[in-house]
């Protein structure tokens, strides 16, 4: 305080013109005082140019952390972003659930998405990159088959759009996210064993479902026929039938062929949910005896986990970690630029009765 307690005695006992003298020239001494404070430009202490008077009482702003200015640059990375998403179908309940969750993770962080399915057709796939291109998406999740659109994919990229491959490895993108197939198969199978053992003594009567449409599928399908040879020898595969590419029916199709071509066929194995429900209805309407009678598969959907609620013909999935929150992370990512080498594999999870309630719960 300029003002020394002197001063203020003096000026309380004055009256009149001479405390306004008093104070006047105090006053001036005080002006004068700051006056020569703010101009010494050789005081140790730095010099700072003063808060306006609205902000002199607020604290100041800490300094954004490195985490925020990551996650700021991320947002601003991937502002107006828009995601395509190419299917092989969209008719069955593991791919509408990708769709369905895609579409929920956009709009929570303001993309633009659009889904098409290009009905296991090549020739289809390859158009529909090429308009996911001129319709200006910024990545394209790509769950083809095969290599057959590699050109298309590679033609994408040199336009500056990501890809991401999912569900098999082909030459061409900038992020992958698989599983190890023959694994996965091998899981399949050795839950089939596993059941036949235990509930029919080993003598299984086994049709193994698969496709021949790209390696990936070949190798699960040989992972399901491996393992049940080693984990279930006395088990007889009486027949490896690939279902092709009509996804939708061919489950129900096969399923009354076979048993009717096999009538003591007692387990189904099948790559993938959608045969394996279509074949569990099948093989309800055939009248089977649903306790002795076994189909196994992979994807972990609703209506296969129903199924094995219900004590269904349907006693075991494996269920993969849920794909669009990943599809989401890594697209985020990838607009950051980031770069990956590695292939990010996704978890899988062996559901049948034992374990079922940590998994469904039923509505």
């Amino acid at each position: 305080n300029l003002f020394h307690k002197n001063d203020l005695k003096q000026i309380t006992e004055m009256g009149g013109k001479q405390m306004k003298k008093k104070l006047l020239s105090l006053l001036l001494a005080t002006a004068m005082t700051a006056a020569v404070l703010t101009g010494c430009g050789a005081s140790n202490e730095s010099s700072q140019a003063q808060e306006p008077a609205e902000n002199q009482e607020t604290e100041a702003e800490e300094p954004a952390t490195e985490e925020e200015d990551s996650a700021n640059a991320e947002s601003a990375s991937s502002e107006g972003t828009k995601i395509g998403f190419l299917a092989p179908t969209l008719q069955t309940e593991f791919f509408i659930s990708i769709d369905d969750g895609l579409k929920k993770e956009c709009a929570d962080r303001g993309w633009e998405y659009v889904s098409v399915s290009f009905d296991n057709d090549s020739a289809k796939a390859v158009t529909n990159i090429e308009n996911m291109v001129t319709g200006e998406c910024d990545i394209i999740i790509a769950m083809v088959s095969d290599s057959s659109c590699d050109a298309a994919l590679a033609a994408a990229q040199a336009e500056g759009v990501k890809i991401m491959e999912c569900g098999v490895q082909t030459e061409v993108y900038d992020v992958c996210l698989n599983t190890d197939q023959y694994a996965v198969g091998v899981a399949i199978g050795d839950m089939a064993s596993e059941w036949m053992n235990n509930q029919l003594g080993g003598a299984g009567k086994v049709v193994v479902y698969t496709t021949f449409q790209n390696q990936d599928m070949q190798n699960r399908g040989q992972g399901i026929q491996d393992a049940i040879k080693e984990k279930s020898p006395d088990a007889e595969i009486l027949e490896v039938v690939d279902i092709g590419k009509d996804v939708v029916g061919s489950g129900t199709s096969t399923t009354e062929n076979m048993l009717q071509k096999y009538p003591d066929l007692n387990t189904i194995v099948c790559y993938g949910d959608a045969a394996a429900v279509e074949s569990m209805e099948a093989a309800k309407a055939a009248g089977v005896d649903s306790e002795n009678f076994g189909i196994f598969s992979c994807d972990g959907t609703a209506q296969a986990l129903e199924g094995i609620a219900n004590g269904d013909p349907q006693k075991g999935t494996i269920a993969f970690a849920p794909l669009a929150p990943m599809m989401a992370e890594y697209s985020e990512r990838l607009m950051a630029g980031e770069t990956f080498t590695e292939v990010i594999t996704a978890e899988t999870i062996t559901i049948t009765s034992e374990n079922l309630s940590e998994y469904y719960t039923a509505e």
